[in-house]
C-alpha cells in the first residue's frame, strides 16, 4: 500500500446509533490545555461509551513545541497503559441521556477528544471527516473548547449571531480575539460549511512562557462547569480544583527554593565583602 496522505474512522461495535438531537464537545490540545483538560474530565467522570476512532497519516506522536502550532513533529506510536501501542487517534465518545422522558432537559452528547495534525492540509482533511461523520449522527451543534489570554471570564464567538443571545443567557461574553488556532477552532467553521451550528467557548488563563501546553487547571475547571451549565450535566470538579492547589504548592515551593537561593547567594557575598576587614 503506498503511503498517501488519508484519514479514516474505525467503529468500536457499529457505525449505527440512534442519537436524541445529538450536541458534539470538542477539545484538544492547546494553549494551557484548557480544552483538553474538559474534554479528559468530562470522559473520566462520566464513562461515555468509546463509539469511533479517527485516524489519520497527519497525527505525530511527539511535538517538539506547542503542537496547536504545528511545531516539528515526529511520527511514530503512543505507549498506553499496560504497555500497549497504538496509533495517535480522535477519540469519538457518546454520552446517552438516560432521564426519564417527562424529565429530560436534552440531548445526547458526543465528547471528542481531539489531536493536532501537523499542518494546515492535514487538519482540513480531519476536520472534514469528522464534521461529515457529525451529519451522520444528525448533530445539529457543536460546542469547541479553547482558551484566551487577553480578557477576563469565558468569552465565546459563535457561526450564527442569532447564538450571541443565548450565550449572553449564561453569562458569556463575546471576544475580540480575531483566531482559533488549531483542532477545536477548525471543525466549528468547517462544521459551518455543513450547516452545523458552532460555538467557541475560551477560558481565560495566562500564557506559560516556558510550556505554552502547561495545565491551568483553574481555567479548565471554570471552562468545565460553564459547559455543564449549558448541556445541564453535573460534573464532578474536585479533581481539577485538587490538581489546581497541587500545582499552586508546587509552585510556591519551587519560588521559596529560588528566594532561599537567592538569600543564601546574598549572605555569601557579604561574607567575602566583609572577609578583607577581618
Amino acid at each position: 500500500m503506498g503511503v498517501t496522505r488519508k484519514v479514516w474512522i474505525e467503529y468500536r461495535d457499529t457505525r449505527e446509533i440512534a442519537l436524541n438531537d445529538p450536541v458534539a464537545i470538542v477539545g484538544s490540545p492547546g494553549l494551557r490545555s484548557v480544552g483538553k483538560l474538559v474534554v479528559d474530565v468530562l470522559v473520566e467522570s462520566l464513562q461515555p461509551t468509546l463509539f469511533a476512532e479517527l485516524f489519520s497519516y497527519g497525527f505525530p506522536c511527539i511535538y517538539y513545541g506547542p503542537s496547536y502550532l504545528e511545531a516539528p513533529s515526529h511520527a511514530g506510536a503512543l505507549i498506553e497503559k499496560g504497555y500497549v501501542t497504538k496509533l495517535p487517534n480522535v477519540a469519538i465518545y457518546v454520552l446517552k441521556n438516560e432521564s426519564p422522558e417527562e424529565e429530560a432537559n436534552g440531548r445526547d452528547i458526543v465528547i471528542i477528544k481531539g489531536y493536532q495534525a501537523y499542518d494546515a492540509y492535514n487538519h482540513y482533511m480531519v476536520a472534514d471527516k469528522l464534521t461529515d461523520l457529525f451529519t451522520e449522527l444528525n448533530i445539529t451543534r457543536v460546542i469547541s473548547l479553547g482558551a484566551q489570554v487577553i480578557e477576563e471570564g469565558i468569552r465565546c464567538c459563535v457561526t450564527d449571531v442569532g447564538l450571541l443571545e443565548e450565550m449572553s443567557r449564561y453569562g458569556i461574553g463575546t471576544t475580540q480575539v480575531d483566531r482559533f488556532i488549531g483542532f477545536s477552532g477548525l471543525v466549528t467553521a468547517v462544521g459551518r460549511e455543513k450547516g452545523i451550528e458552532g460555538v467557541c467557548l475560551f477560558a481565560s488563563t495566562v500564557q506559560s512562557s516556558t510550556d505554552p501546553e502547561y495545565p491551568d487547571f483553574s481555567a479548565a475547571k471554570e471552562l468545565l462547569e460553564k459547559v455543564g451549565e449549558i448541556v445541564k450535566l453535573e460534573v464532578d470538579t474536585t479533581d481539577l480544583e485538587a490538581k489546581r492547589r497541587k500545582d499552586d504548592e508546587q509552585l510556591e515551593a519551587g519560588m521559596e527554593r529560588e528566594r532561599e537561593e537567592e538569600r543564601a547567594e546574598q549572605r555569601e557575598r557579604e561574607r567575602e565583602e566583609l572577609s578583607g576587614y577581618v
